[in-house]
This record gives C-alpha cells, structure tokens and sequence, in this order.
C-alpha cells in the first residue's frame, strides 16, 4: 500500500510539473519573440536533479501537513515565477528589454495622468475671472500697429472670402433656377407630349438593356388583349355603370383593401391609349354606339378643325365679339355693395332702381336722366353750388333729386311731391342754370323785352314766399326778381318791371288730381312726370285725428283740445271769412293770442300776421284756404280743422302745414252730417297713413262706405214690394 502511494504521488507530481510546464511553454509563446530557444533551454532545466529533488521534498511536506504545503506551495510557486521571470529577463535580447522599458514609462505616464484626474480642480475665484476680463478688454483696447502688408494681406483675405461666397451663392441660386426651369416645362408641358417624352426615355432605357424579362412581357401582352376585349364589349355593348357605394354608419371608416381603381399602372399599349375616332362624311353614324355621343363628339371635331382653318381677321373678329360680350356681362355682374359704396359711374341699372326706390321716386315718360346722388357729384356750375351751400342746402331733397336733371335738359316737367319737399328749389336751379349762361350785355338790352322766367302761384302769400326763395338764390348771382301780386302799388310794381327782371314769381304743387292733369298735358310738350311718395296723399309723418260731433259741440272741443298743452304755433282752418273773425275774437276773449288770415284782409294785415306768427308773437293763426297752400311757417306743432274742407285735395293741402322738414305733427278735424261728402276719401287717407287710426264711427258709416255719387242696387231679395 505504501508503495502504491508512493508511485500515485509520484505520477502526481509528474502531472502536476507536465501541466506547470505547458502553462510555462504558452507564456513564452506570448511574450517573447525567441520561443524555439526557450523552449529547448527549458527543456534543459527540467530534466535537471535539482528540480526533481526539490519537487519530491515538496510532495512529501504535502502529505504530513496539507494546510502547511498549501501555503509553502503557494510561496514555492511565487517563487518559481520570480525565478523564471528572472532567467526569461536574463535571456532577453536588448531590443526586447528597450520595448519592456517603454512599455514601463508609458505605465508609468498613464498612472500620473489619472492622479492628475482624481486629482479636484479647483475653479477660478470670482477676483481673478474680473482680472482676467479686465486683462482681456485693456488689450482690446490698445491699438494694434499693423503694417501696410499686413493690411494688405487682410484685405485680400477679406475679398477673397466675399468672392467665394459670392460664388456659392451664384451657383446655389443656378441651381435653383435650373431645378425651377425644369419642374416649370414640366407642369406647362402638354399631355401628350409628356406622355410622347416617357414612352421615348422608356423606349432608349429598354434599347439600353433595362427590358424586363419575358414572364412580365407575358403578363403585359395577356393584360392588354383582357383590355382589348373589354374595349370591345364597352364599345358595342355598352359600359357598365358602377353603383356608387353608399357607406353606412356601422361601416369601417378606413378601408386597407385595394381598389382596382386605384391602379396607377400605366398603359403601354397605344392604341387602346389614344384610340382614333372615325370620321364619317355625310350624316352617317355607326351602328350600335349613342347617336348624341357621336354627335357631341362630331361638333366637337369639326369646331376644332374650323378653329385651326380660321384665319387671322376672323380670330380678330371673334375676339373682339368676345370682349364686347365679356364687358356687357362685367356691368351686368351681380355686385352686393350698396349703391351709396359705389362711384359714379359703378351705378348699374339695379342701383338706379334701388336708388328711386329708397327715395320713393316715381317718373313716367320716356328717356328720363338718372337721379342726383349729391351735389357734389353732378355737373353744376361753382358759383351756383356756392349758393345752394350759403341757403344751407346740404343734400337734395327727392323731388330735387329727379327735377333738377329734367330741367337742365330744358325739358317739359310735372312735378307731384308732398308739402314742404323743397319744391321751389327743384324748379328754381335749373332756370338760374340757365339765366347765368346768357351773356350780361344781353341780359341788359332784353331787360325791357320782359322776364326771362315766369312762376305763377294760387295765391298772395305763396307767391311772395316763392319771391323771397329767389332772392336768396338770384342776389348772388346778380338776378333781379319781382312779384306781381293783388294788394299792392301797381305804380312800384310797374317801375321795377320797367327796370327788368329774369325771374317773375309762380306755381307748383302737391296734389294732381286727373282734371289738372289732363289741363297740364294740353299746354306741355313730352312731360316727363315725376311723383315724390304717394301722389296726392297726406304725409307719412303727420298723424290725422277725426272727432265726429254736431256743429254746437265744435266750441268746446276745440277749447279742450287747445288745454292740452300743445306748443305754438297752431293753425286752425275755417272755411268762411266772417267765422274766421268771429272765432279769432272769441279765442281772444278766451286768453289765447290769435291772428287771422283770409282773402278779405288787406295785403298789409295779411303780411303782419304771418310776420307776427312766424316770430312768435302770435300763437294760433285762424285762416282760411289762402293759408292751406305752399305757406312754409316752421315748427307748426297742431293744425286744427274747425270746419272740414270741401275736397280731399284742399284737406291735403291744409294738413301739410304741419310736420314739414323732417319733423312730425299731428291733424286734428272736426266732422258732421254735412260733410258726408268727403267721408269716403277721408277714411282712405286716413287708413293709408302708418301713423293714423281711422275711429269706428267713421269707418262703419253708411257714407264712408263707397265713393259719393255711385248708384247702389239691392239684390232681389233686400227688395220691398208694396202691394
């Protein structure tokens, strides 16, 4: 047993020297270049007693203390690779010592580094950083000498620069202008011809050797006879319309599957690409296709082909056709704005229409000119639009708006507006207009010939008014005026005619009843008509009021409505002179300042009631008809009509003495039995007006009902027979 033991420890430790010993060989191989002498050196060694015997004493220390030969053969070991790597460095040739001692500095380097790098860097105090700036900023600061090489060295340097990249720029806009060019004669280039190009670069690429092989060429030939025969039947048997798919809510809203619409292959066959159309001569179609597709697609040919056998004039022509065309539809465009955002000469016929509209214009007679927008805008002499701005006329009114374009045409004009439209004025700046194209020089060797205009009017105090209106006008411009009236010297009214004058003092009016209008047209060459609002009706502003009563109740109700507190001035109307004093005097008693006005007051008195009421010093003015018509007294709050007139026109006159110039007022009439003639057309205007109601005792009387005068047949069975 102990010689087996032996034996087994010795084949240890030789299989433990066999394993050192390669471990040895492969280190060598590693480090050294020279590994054929070292190994045969080792070699050597081994088989030396020396070596053995130290390796059996250790073997045996083994076996008595296994904690102690561990330790020993760790140190044995240690000391073994000192020993080897003590005779490696002794047979080591000098160049491999000179790369171990480089390999040793460089070690050595890369250990300082590190420490340099653990080693903490210590930031900059905030004293030195403003040192250091201060240091940097003083050295900016101080000039630097450079000489004129220097400069000139810099400056070429600097031009150089700016020309290379001026260079670069230049070629990069190249560039893009180049890449512009090309995608622009791309997008402008036709169809056809895009499609002539690609088939061309697809032909040279396929010439060039990029065909494809021929199972695609197969499948390309079979696509093209499967569309060839589908061509065919769509020909003779019609297309089949696809039915468009309605989506429901619970369908997917997104779709993955393909469409065979949205094939985006192209077609490489042209003939089924661009087919040829047929053109037969005559009237002939093909069988078995829609005549009206073949007939669109004939018109369609030879309009293209008269086009290109057209020759330059004819083009010319029809180009000049197109415009004309093309300018009439511009003017008759629809365009929103308002006429009042528009200039001049934007108006279209629609504007004008809306334009007469707005002011409530109505016009009767053929080649009426456009209204007047403004006074600005229309061709007025400066000296008489200097006028109209002193008399402080800032924007016409409606009736001067049509009338004064009629009149500059020196034409023939019936002229209806409401009360207090600015009438006067209407027919008075067409006749200055005139008056100041005449030389003076004629003007004065005429002046005994007699006047140039004349203006009658119904009555004393209207005529005078409309005197006064032209003064203001004619004064300016050196326009003599006189009124011929009733009541005053006829040897002052001689001698001023005697002097001359253009103008002689006339008419106009509100109301146009048929029996004057048919008088006027006799003595008028092509009126033109021209109505402001509703022909003969009461203004919209004015609110009527009618009380019916027996004629001993007037008095009362007249004092009760006089306490209601209305301001001056107010009108009454009377029909009779002798009642118009009587009710004069007995408001008077009453407390009231009343003044009169009738046809049998001299013209002096009537002067100094109408001064005495329009400055105030009166406050009710009792009058007859002579002050229903044209009279303008401002601000006439009330207009009372104690006695109802005898027609619905002098009614109408009488009520527009209120509400005049943009103000409102109010009518209040007194009715009786006797005055059942007018009750038909009063409850007319009355039910007409937007701001009146017409009572029930006047809307449900008998009279009220139909017009004076008709003849009224009871049917059979409202009939009474007497036996």
């Amino acid at each position: 047993m102990a010689a087996d033991s032996a034996d087994r420890k010795v084949a240890d430790s030789s299989g433990s020297k066999d394993r050192e010993r390669k471990r040895s060989r492969s280190r060598d191989r590693k480090g050294s270049p020279s590994r054929k002498r070292h190994r045969s050196r080792e070699r050597n060694r081994s088989k030396s007693p020396e070596r053995d015997r130290r390796m059996k004493d250790k073997d045996r220390d083994k076996d008595r203390d296994r904690d102690k030969d561990k330790d020993r053969g760790r140190k044995d070991r240690d000391s073994h690779r000192r020993d080897k790597d003590r005779k490696r460095s002794r047979s080591l040739s000098p160049k491999s010592k000179d790369r171990v001692k480089k390999e040793k500095e460089i070690k050595t380097e890369e250990e300082e580094d590190d420490k340099k790098k653990k080693e903490k860097v210590q930031p900059l105090s905030l004293e030195e950083l403003l040192a250091k700036k201060k240091a940097e900023e003083e050295a900016e600061a101080k000039p630097k000498f450079l000489s004129k090489a220097e400069r000139e060295a810099e400056a070429l340097k600097r031009r150089e620069q700016q020309v290379e990249e001026r260079k670069k720029m230049l070629d990069e806009e190249r560039k893009k202008r180049r890449v512009f060019q090309d995608i622009g004669r791309k997008m402008l280039e036709d169809p056809q011809e895009r499609e002539r190009r690609e088939r061309r670069e697809r032909i040279e690429r396929e010439n060039n050797g990029n065909e494809e092989d021929d199972g695609r060429q197969k499948l390309r030939e079979e696509k093209d006879k499967g569309k060839e025969l589908q061509a065919i039947k769509e020909r003779y048997l019609g297309g089949i319309k696809k039915r468009r798919r309605t989506r429901h809510l619970n369908d997917r809203k997104f779709v993955f599957e393909w469409d065979a619409s949205e094939d985006t292959s192209v077609d490489y066959n042209p003939i089924y690409k661009e087919k040829h159309q047929v053109q037969l001569y005559g009237r002939g179609f093909i069988a078995g296709i829609d005549l009206k597709q073949q007939k669109r697609e004939q018109s369609r040919f030879y309009g293209d082909l008269m086009e290109k056998r057209r020759t330059l004039e004819e083009k010319e022509q029809e180009e000049t056709r197109l415009k004309k065309v093309r300018k009439k539809e511009a003017k008759q465009r629809w365009d929103d704005r308002h006429w009042s955002q528009k200039k001049l000469d934007e108006m279209t016929d629609r504007d004008w229409r809306i334009f007469r509209e707005d002011y409530s214009i109505t016009t009767k007679g053929g080649k009426i000119p456009n209204p007047i927008r403004n006074w600005k805008e229309y061709a007025l002499p400066a000296h008489i639009l200097e006028v109209i701005d002193k008399c402080g006329y800032k924007e016409p009114t409606p009736i001067q708006r049509q009338a004064i374009p009629i009149g500059l045409q020196n034409r023939d004009i019936i002229g209806v507006a409401e009360t207090g439209s600015g009438k006067t004025a209407a027919f008075l700046i067409p006749l200055l207009v005139w008056i100041t194209t005449l030389p003076k020089i004629d003007r004065i060797e005429d002046s005994d010939q007699g006047p140039y205009a004349v203006i009658l009017a119904p009555t004393r105090e209207l005529a005078q008014q409309i005197e006064e209106e032209t003064i203001k006008f004619g004064k300016p411009l050196g326009i003599r005026t006189v009124a011929v009236i009733g009541g005053i010297s006829r040897e002052d009214q001689g001698f001023r005619l005697r002097m001359g004058c253009e103008f002689q003092t006339v008419m106009f009016t509100a109301t146009m009843p048929p029996a004057v209008e048919r008088l006027a047209r006799s003595y008028l060459r092509r009126p033109a008509v021209v109505y402001i609002g509703s022909a003969g009706k009461p203004h919209e502003r004015v609110e009527q009021k009618v009380l019916l009563m027996s004629e001993g109740e007037k008095r009362k109700k007249l004092l009760e409505v006089l306490s209601h507190g209305f301001e001056p001035p107010i009108i009454i109307f009377v029909n009779q002179k002798k009642g118009c004093d009587v009710l004069a005097k007995s408001l008077e008693k009453m407390g009231y300042n009343a003044c009169t006005l009738h046809g049998g007051k001299g013209q002096e008195q009537r002067e100094f009631a109408l001064s005495n009421l329009k400055a105030g010093a009166k406050d009710i003015l009792v009058a007859t008809d002579v002050a229903g018509r044209g009279i303008d007294i401002q601000d006439v709050s009330m207009v009372i009509n104690y006695d109802m007139a005898k027609n619905i026109e002098d009614y109408i006159h009488r009520i527009g003495r209120t509400g005049r110039a943009g103000k409102s007022g109010v009518a209040m009439t007194f009715l009786t039995k006797e005055d059942s003639a007018v009750f038909y057309d009063l409850k007319q205007a009355i039910l007409e007006s937007p701001v009146s109601t017409c009572p029930p005792e006047l809307t449900n009387h008998p009279d009220a009902q139909h017009k004076p005068g008709t003849i009224l047949t009871k049917k059979r069975r409202e009939e009474t027979i007497f036996a």
